[in-house]
């Protein structure tokens, strides 16, 4: 399929993309690695005006150590991600998440900003335009219902990236810029949880760049992933937990996020109960993992089953929260 018609836009330097955004808002659309975007393009599911180009700007490149946080750059790749020593060492899960996206040629290419904020994905939605105009135009077409559930009148399109449930386990901040402003927000709180407009950043917002926090003290974290290849696939589930130790070996911190299992990837933060204040021998992971399926509202708009994906909701969340309890040394 070809590409719809569009001006292409190549900044040279951030300030230059801010300024591309504020003229154009509205009317334009990023392109970091393009992995998920020309494949957008292509389906017309997006027909933006024009298409601007991250790629020839080192400033939104790289990952940087601090004392107190690790600052990873947008537009790094997820091969970089995943083999970095300081993202390995100290944030696995990170790196597990993007080492298990996709297969190397896309990991290669594809970005941090990219998979964060790729769109939401749903089989009613996610087809051909030829195949799009032989049924009613669904929610997030403009449509009035939802074609994936009778009577639905909201958009339950399913957010499937991987780094983003990683990044939220570890409670990792977001930077966005536009031409004279900055903000700092939690990436959790990029998410509106809305199918139809599933993020927060406003159309002349750039994302730059992602600040990992240094944990204290024992921790441990870990990343599931449910698909049906070990590559290609997007997940039909997914869990991160983080755990920290106390000096006495007690844990006096958890979380776990569960993804791919509505519009959003969602921290649940009932399971902290059944795990904070207690010895990881006296966990209870199975209570923790059970207070993830309450947080799955997956429906049958994806090729797995979505009572089969409920299922394996618990399970993953599960194999998470151990694997995090592992990596804290417990």
């Amino acid at each position: 399929m070809r590409l719809p018609p569009f001006q292409y836009l190549l900044p040279g330097t951030v300030k230059e993309a801010l300024d591309m955004l504020h003229a154009h808002k509205g009317k334009l659309c990023i392109a970091a690695g393009g992995t998920d975007v020309v494949n957008r393009l292509r389906q017309r599911l997006l027909t933006p005006s024009y298409v601007m180009s991250l790629k020839d700007l080192p400033e939104l490149q790289g990952i940087k150590k601090r004392k107190n946080e690790l600052l990873i750059s947008a537009g790094t790749s997820l091969r970089e991600i995943a083999e970095d020593p300081d993202v390995c060492a100290l944030f696995g899960a990170v790196a597990l998440s993007a080492g298990l996206v996709a297969a190397p040629p896309v990991r290669n290419i594809a970005t941090l900003g990219g998979n964060i904020l790729q769109e939401t994905r749903c089989l009613f939605y996610d087809q051909s335009e030829l195949v799009r105009k032989a049924a009613l135009p669904c929610l997030k077409q403009g449509g009035k219902v939802c074609l994936a559930q009778k009577g639905a009148t909201r958009c339950l399109s399913v957010y499937q990236g991987d780094l983003a449930p990683a990044l939220i386990a570890f409670d990792a901040k977001a930077v966005l810029k536009k031409a004279g402003a900055s903000r700092t927000v939690p990436v959790l709180a990029l998410f509106s949880g809305k199918g139809k407009q599933p993020f927060t950043v406003e159309d002349d917002e750039l994302l730059t760049r992602v600040a990992i926090p240094m944990p204290k003290g024992r921790y441990g974290a870990s990343y599931e992933k449910l698909r049906m290849r070990k590559g290609l696939d997007y997940p039909f589930a997914c869990a991160a937990a983080f755990v920290s130790l106390s000096a006495k070996g007690v844990i006096d911190r958890a979380r776990l996020v569960v993804g791919a299992v509505g519009p959003a990837p969602v921290l649940v933060e009932e399971a902290s109960a059944h795990l904070v204040g207690r010895t990881p021998a006296d966990a209870d992971c199975e209570a923790a993992a059970a207070c993830a399926v309450k947080s799955a509202h997956a429906i049958d708009n994806l090729a797995l089953p979505a009572a089969y994906r409920r299922k394996m909701v618990k399970v993953i969340a599960r194999r998470a929260i151990n694997g995090a309890l592992s990596g804290a040394g417990a």
